[in-house]
């Protein structure tokens, strides 16, 4: 079976992620990757050349598609060269920063008439894949109430923070996009109140640890959306869709399906410490999409218009702050 080549862009975590995706799908090699600045130990564990422009990247590896796993800074000026380079490519979220950016890249993707997926992962689990169509459905009727619970295990490294954005534009920002896709629509009016109970200190570069806001939709469908950056009990992502007609609940799986029950005690296996661990099998269906848009020309199932309305809908998050409160 002929491979296709792919060249990563970033040698982090989230680089890592897909490089593990890449390799476990018998369609793609996993050709190079490129890192203006080291990246030294992400080509040794993959056995991979690193380049530092993917210019030479291309020029040795001719790939077939990219992955851009770089800091959100880089990623429109990747995506331009990817439409120059006319390759088809995964672009981790957010497309950027601010609005015109993404302006441009959406121009460009429209121009090349390239593929670009937009890696909102949660658009790819199959848990909230079936909710989606259920809800789009009709199966709980129309849609009153929507409840989100997004709990990250444990604080990220400063100098994380400082390149991931504010906890609305970088991890609730997931959560937005989520009740895009299910309602369709942005909503009509928010309120959002931006804590710092876990780390006061995260004031000292304008960022916060714990969201919750709440969201409204012409017709009367509210959305609450509960976030924070540090859960002593583990990685947790909840969704509940309520509607006239019934109930939707995803509970995230655990680490084993297996529970104990006894006369004494019950015994229920651990959440997943990360979101690597609990959305593998999405990133997975990331990049077997990628293998099947360059098999098949299927159209991309997230793009960077999803990624404007994205950004859109995290500036009315962030306009409508009311309340900011930090533990004493």
């Amino acid at each position: 079976m002929a491979q296709y080549e792919v060249v990563i862009i970033g040698s982090g975590r989230i680089a890592d992620v897909h490089a593990i995706s890449v390799t476990r799908n018998p369609r793609m090699h996993l050709a190079g990757f490129v890192d203006p600045f080291d990246g030294a130990y992400f080509g040794e564990k993959w056995s991979i050349p690193g380049f530092q422009t993917l210019a030479a990247a291309i020029d040795t590896c001719k790939p077939d598609a990219l992955v851009i796993a770089s800091p959100t800074e880089t990623h429109v000026s990747y995506v331009l060269e990817a439409c120059r380079f006319g390759l088809p490519t995964l672009c981790e979220k957010p497309v950027a920063f601010s609005r015109e950016p993404i302006l441009e890249a959406i121009s460009a993707v429209a121009s090349s008439n390239i593929p670009v997926i937009l890696g909102f992962h949660r658009r790819f689990d199959a848990y909230r894949q079936e909710v989606h169509a259920r809800v789009r459905a009709g199966d709980v009727g129309k849609v009153e109430h929507i409840l989100q619970f997004s709990r990250d295990p444990r604080l990220a490294a400063r100098s994380a923070v400082l390149h991931q954005g504010n906890i609305v534009a970088d991890m609730v920002v997931h959560d937005l996009d989520e009740l895009n896709w299910f309602m369709g629509s942005l909503p009509e009016r928010a309120y959002a109140q931006l804590d710092r109970n876990a780390d006061p200190t995260l004031a000292e570069i304008g960022d916060f640890d714990t969201a919750n806001i709440i969201l409204s939709w012409e017709g009367g469908a509210v959305a609450h959306v509960s976030a924070t950056r540090r859960a002593a009990h583990a990685f947790e992502q909840r969704l509940e869709v309520f509607g006239g007609e019934g109930r939707i609940i995803c509970e995230d799986p655990r680490i084993s399906p297996v529970i104990f029950d006894s006369a004494k005690d019950t015994r229920i296996s651990r959440r997943f410490e990360h979101f690597w661990d609990r959305y593998r099998p999405a990133y997975q269906a990331e990049i077997d999409h990628l293998a099947d848009i360059l098999a098949r020309g299927e159209a991309p199932l997230c793009t960077l218009e999803d990624g404007l309305r994205a950004y859109d809908l995290v500036q009315i998050v962030l306009s409508s702050v009311q309340a900011v409160t930090e533990s004493k």
